[in-house]
């Protein structure tokens, strides 16, 4: 369990024995059934979530209608930050589309160790800064592409799920109708 937490937690800062040792003690391995909701939308989100297994999605529910707003594989780190820190309800969702396993770090145990390790803290800041760097990315990807290239994008960068991942979801994270998506499929499996 150590060496694959300290993997995870290394893709944003390598940390030093002691921390990870004391870091491993208050992560909880959790299994995660398909279709379960780990943080509901309006619940006040206590935790990160670290992804050892599986495939999630993080959405959000307006006035009815949900929006899948990324997919998430192993090593991805999820949380919602304005409710961590702030105590504030949730605005995502984050659900498992497959049966899948999650270490849950309590927020509460990383502020209190990172008293102690600096290591922490530096984990945190770049993990937000991956964060904030993602939404940018996502601005960006839907700002300047029509639906095929958003598609074709998609399928160049997270292709390796596509089996797995409905295609309403798909439709829904790439801002398109479904049935457009399909006619979009169909086009390119013509070419």
């Amino acid at each position: 369990m150590k060496k694959e937490l300290s993997e995870i937690f290394a893709l944003h800062h390598v940390f030093s024995e002691e921390c990870m040792e004391e870091v491993s003690e208050v992560c909880m391995l959790q299994k995660i059934p398909k279709r379960t909701v780990v943080l509901r939308q309006g619940d006040i989100c206590r935790n990160f979530y670290l992804n050892r297994s599986g495939l999630f999605r993080v959405s959000h529910l307006d006035k009815g209608a949900e929006d899948t707003i990324c997919f998430g594989t192993a090593g991805d780190v999820f949380t919602s930050v304005h409710s961590l820190f702030r105590g504030e309800p949730s605005v995502f969702s984050l659900v498992s589309i497959v049966d899948s396993e999650i270490y849950v770090f309590p927020f509460t145990e990383c502020e209190r160790l990172s008293q102690r390790f600096p290591d922490l803290v530096m984990w945190m800041r770049n993990l937000l800064i991956e964060q904030i760097y993602a939404f940018e990315r996502r601005y960006l990807f839907f700002g300047h592409n029509d639906a095929e290239t958003r598609y074709r994008n998609f399928i160049g960068n997270r292709g390796g799920i596509l089996r797995n991942v409905p295609v309403k979801y798909i439709a829904q994270y790439l801002q398109i109708a479904p049935e457009y998506l399909s006619r979009i499929r169909r086009r390119m499996m013509g070419k």
